[in-house]
């Protein structure tokens, strides 16, 4: 009896044996299949396969620094990326990838990723490629993944297979604000001022931001081309009075006046109303705020910029005491704001803080901006 228990538990240790062989065998096959290619593939992972048409599969891998390689193989040769684009439009083909990544990232970060040292690694889709960025050098530094997805329709004059086309689709851009980053608005009052407003307009542009101008009747009515600039720039402006007059001193028919003067000029100049209103000083009565349709914009922090004028203390201010939500205030008529500003943008950047202006960060929130109500921040 005993020795046939024996005999039936050699039995199963056998069959377990086996069963176990076949299967790591099948499955170090399957492993196998997608790690051929590699010469060391101790520290990747395989993050994405995909085979299409004329034999083409596309592979990306990922290591344990979370650096990418990838590896396109067409009838089980392995083939550069090059190989995929028509030999007359490579020239053309890298123009458009560099368009794009202008489209979707601050001029410092396309800076650092055209580079020649910066690796590419090319994931092909049935209607996009997608090209991870690594072995780049920007700074500021960023902790943020780095790729880029073109889609088949921006690239496909170039390309030399057969491919899918969307029928819709939309371009990545820095410019769609979003949640899961932190949101502040830059405000700039007593503007325009020439060339420091444009210097400010060309750093917001650099780094895919927006901010609102707050301006003066007295400088609008002779920089009518600047404010149109602004304006097709997607930034925002807004009332600061005719004169910068303290709204608290004056009539209720002084006020008014002042805002259908503002208001008739702005419309002649872009063919809009003005809706925001920022009161010099920050300061107005309540009993004042029915007497303009329009909101009123305060800030919760401001920068002194005007009384410290020192690039580097406006700088460290922002960066000691920014929050999400914040409405920062700041003038553009002087030249260490705008020294300051050139610099600040990256940094919030980097930070992951997207600038915008005052109704792109309230609509971002869910806030609507009522008339004759006062907003200092989007805080809720």
């Amino acid at each position: 009896m005993f020795m046939k228990k024996v005999f039936y538990l050699k039995i199963i240790i056998v069959l377990l044996i086996v069963f176990n062989a076949v299967t790591f065998s099948y499955f170090y096959k399957q492993d196998e299949a997608d790690y051929c290619f590699l010469e060391d593939n101790s520290n990747y992972v395989l993050v994405e396969k995909n085979a299409l048409g004329e034999g083409i599969t596309s592979y990306l891998y990922k290591d344990n620094q979370d650096s990418f390689l990838s590896k396109i193989y067409k009838d089980n040769k392995e083939i550069a990326i090059n190989e995929l684009i028509k030999e007359d439009k490579v020239k053309e083909f890298n123009l458009k990838i560099e368009e794009l990544l202008n489209l979707k990232y601050p001029q410092f970060i396309v800076e650092g990723l055209t580079k020649d040292e910066v690796v590419k690694s090319y994931l092909l889709r049935e209607n996009e490629m997608v090209i991870y960025f690594s072995n780049y050098n920007i700074t500021p530094s960023l902790d943020e993944l780095l790729y880029l997805k073109v889609n088949y329709n921006e690239i496909k004059d170039y390309l030399n297979f057969t491919l899918v086309l969307d029928k819709e689709y939309q371009n990545e851009s820095g410019y769609n604000y979003t949640n899961a980053k932190k949101s502040v608005a830059f405000t700039f009052d007593d503007s325009p001022n020439k060339n420091k407003t444009n210097k400010i307009l060309d750093y917001l542009e650099d780094n895919l931001f927006h901010a609102t101008f707050f301006v003066l009747g007295s400088k609008m009515k002779y920089q009518k081309d600047l404010i149109l600039s602004i304006k097709a720039r997607g930034n925002e402006i807004g009332s600061h009075t005719y004169n910068h007059q303290n709204m608290k001193t004056m009539t209720e028919e002084d006020i008014i006046n002042d805002f259908n003067l503002m208001n008739d000029l702005y419309k002649s100049i872009t063919n809009e109303d003005l809706k925001l209103v920022r009161p010099p000083y920050g300061s107005i009565n309540n009993s004042d705020l029915s007497l303009i349709d329009a909101s009123f914009i305060l800030w919760n922090k401001d920068t002194n910029d005007w009384k410290v004028r020192n690039s580097n203390k406006i700088i460290n201010y922002v960066l000691n005491n920014i929050k999400d939500g914040d409405i920062i205030l700041f003038h553009d008529s002087y030249n260490e704001t705008v020294e300051a500003i050139e610099e600040l943008l990256p940094i919030l950047y980097s930070k992951g803080y997207q600038v915008m202006s005052v109704s792109e960060l309230m609509k971002l929130k869910g806030i609507d901006l009522e008339s004759h109500q006062i907003y200092r921040s989007a805080k809720g």
